[in-house]
């Protein structure tokens, strides 16, 4: 099925999608790996001391500590496989939706009329991974975008952010003013 097919349920009488996108996968599992890595350090930091025990020296804490971690650890990664799986940015001719979801499917929709802001957002994450990924948030008046681009209806993970964003607008720009 091709990705502007997907959203033929939620759209309305002379909507059509024109644009859409996926998140960078990459992007998104570096984010968590590097999540659980910290994670497992600070842990090891913490605990090493108070996980053995000093009289018999047995190790079984630690690897209860461990199994627990190695099974979060996995079931973070398959959810945000799911995610990447089902998530899916399309402009249409009047609004923004984004499709996601881990089980089921969800989505959330921002018509052109109400939207006050775009940004985009490059962390030093992105730039240290040299992938070429960002944000790009979107903001209306229900919805402000934070001091830091954050926001409820953005596209996360974007491959060329900035050329996105030219794109985005440009959609948003010429159908502001058809309707």
């Amino acid at each position: 099925m091709e990705d502007k097919e997907l959203f033929s349920m939620v759209l309305g009488d002379g909507e059509e999608v024109l644009k859409t996108y996926r998140p960078r996968k990459f992007r998104a599992f570096f984010t968590q790996i590097i999540t659980w890595l910290l994670l497992l350090v600070l842990i090891g930091i913490c605990c090493a001391g108070m996980l053995i025990d000093k009289e018999s020296g047995s190790v079984s804490g630690v690897i209860v500590i461990a199994s627990i971690f190695v099974v979060l650890a996995a079931l973070s990664l398959i959810l945000t496989a799911m995610w990447c799986k089902k998530t899916v940015y399309a402009i249409t001719n009047k609004r923004v939706l984004i499709r996601t979801g881990r089980i089921g499917v969800d989505y959330k929709s921002l018509d052109f009329s109400m939207l006050g802001a775009i940004t985009v957002n490059v962390t030093w994450v992105d730039k240290l991974l040299h992938k070429n990924t960002g944000l790009i948030a979107f903001g209306s008046m229900s919805s402000p975008l934070t001091n830091q681009g954050v926001a409820k209806f953005a596209f996360a993970y974007i491959e060329n952010p900035y050329e996105v964003y030219k794109d985005v607008k440009a959609i948003i720009d010429t159908n502001k003013k058809e309707n």
